[in-house]
């Protein structure tokens, strides 16, 4: 997973908030680091210079593989604030994300388990045959093209009647 920080002019970054910055992402979101390729976080200043209620935001745009970028964004009056609101926020919504895709589970390698019929051991020579026969009708869907039945007849019909090669 690699991180960016990114920030317009009236905001300074240095070493010191980069590293605080990949640290808080890779504490928050380090769960999901297999599963995603970029973590981008966009720091900017609502009011310019100016001083107010809500003036710091960030926006975090996270790119998980095979799959369209998402982002959170947050404001607060300090930077820590909105970066922690924001990577909060960024948290839940991968875990509704990666929990809907069901990846979650098959990538945390949980047991899969499987489920067993109990079988007679007696049975008598024509039972096997019933069964058998059950069998088979239960393992064939019946699969309908996306025309509908009447069409897959109609092209199953001309299909054998094509002149064999």
């Amino acid at each position: 997973m690699k991180i960016q920080v990114n920030s317009d002019h009236t905001i300074a970054v240095d070493a010191s908030l980069t590293r605080f910055v990949e640290a808080e992402v890779s504490r928050l979101l380090g769960r999901f680091a297999v599963k995603l390729t970029r973590v981008e976080v966009h720091l900017s200043d609502v009011d310019g210079q100016k001083t107010g209620q809500t003036d710091k935001r960030c926006l975090i745009e996270v790119r998980p593989a095979l799959a369209r970028p998402v982002s959170a964004s947050a404001q607060a009056t300090k930077m820590a604030s909105a970066i922690d609101q924001a990577l909060g926020k960024m948290q839940r919504l991968l875990a509704t994300f990666f929990g809907r895709k069901g990846r979650s589970t098959a990538a945390a390698g949980a047991p899969v388990t499987t489920v067993k019929k109990a079988v007679s051991k007696k049975r008598t020579p024509g039972a096997r045959k019933k069964a058998a026969v059950k069998k088979v009708a239960v393992k064939k869907p019946v699969k309908l093209s996306p025309r509908g039945p009447k069409k897959k007849g109609i092209y199953r019909a001309r299909r054998k009647a094509w002149p064999k090669r």
